[in-house]
C-alpha cells in the first residue's frame, strides 16, 4: 500500500498495490501495520458491508460519541462514490472542515480518524463498500449531520435520490448546543 496523508490530520489515502498474473490479482486493503506506522488507529471491533442500488444515493454524515467514536477504513468494492469527510476535533487545524475523495473499485483506501463524520454519495448504481471499524456500533451514542447542511455549504457532484428519513431528520448542526452536549471531541481523539 502507497499512503498519502489528506489534509485533515489523521485521514490516510492509501494506494492498492495489485499483484497481478494469469488468475486475476491480490491485493492488501488493510494492515493494522502499516496504519499504525503512520499514525492511525488501526484496532478492529467491526466490519461493515453497504450495498447501494441506484445511483445518487447518500448516507451520512455519522458518527459516535462517549467514548465510541469511530476510526473507519473504507475500500470501496464495486462501482465508485464521493466520499467526504468532517472534521470534528476542537484543536485540530482543520476543525470543522471537510474533504472529499471521489473513490472507485480497488482503487483507494481512505483511513478516517475518530472525531471525524464521513458521508458518501453513489456516482453509479449498484455500488459495493467495505469498512472496518474500531468501536462496535452504538445506536445510543450515534450522531449525524445532515448531508445538506447549510452551515458547512457541503457540495455533492449529484443531485440526491436515496437519502434514508434518519439522515433527513438531522437536526441543522448547532456548534454550541454540540459544545454543550460534548458532541465536539478534542484533537486528541
Amino acid at each position: 500500500m502507497d499512503i498519502s496523508e489528506g489534509k485533515i490530520p489523521g485521514v490516510l489515502i492509501a494506494k492498492m498495490n495489485k499483484f497481478i498474473d494469469e488468475r486475476g490479482f491480490f491485493s492488501r486493503n488493510f494492515c493494522s501495520g502499516t496504519l499504525k506506522s503512520h499514525g492511525a488507529y488501526s484496532e478492529v471491533n467491526q466490519a461493515n458491508i453497504s450495498f447501494n442500488k441506484l445511483k445518487g444515493t447518500i448516507r451520512g454524515f455519522h458518527f459516535q460519541v462517549g467514548g465510541q467514536e469511530e476510526a473507519k477504513t473504507v475500500t470501496v468494492f464495486s462501482g465508485s462514490l464521493h466520499y467526504k469527510i468532517i472534521d470534528l476535533r476542537i484543536g485540530s487545524p482543520t476543525y470543522l472542515q471537510h474533504e472529499s475523495f471521489d473513490l472507485s473499485a480497488l482503487d483507494l483506501v481512505i483511513q478516517v480518524p475518530k472525531g471525524c463524520a464521513p458521508a458518501f454519495q453513489t456516482l453509479e448504481d449498484n455500488v459495493l463498500l467495505h469498512y472496518y471499524v474500531s468501536n462496535p456500533y452504538n445506536k445510543e451514542l450515534e450522531r449525524g449531520i445532515r448531508y445538506n447542511d447549510d452551515y458547512f455549504n457541503f457540495e455533492w457532484p449529484l443531485k440526491p435520490t436515496v437519502v434514508s428519513d434518519r439522515d433527513l431528520a438531522f437536526h441543522d448542526f448547532d456548534i454550541e448546543k454540540m459544545k454543550k452536549e460534548g458532541l465536539i471531541f478534542s484533537k486528541s481523539q
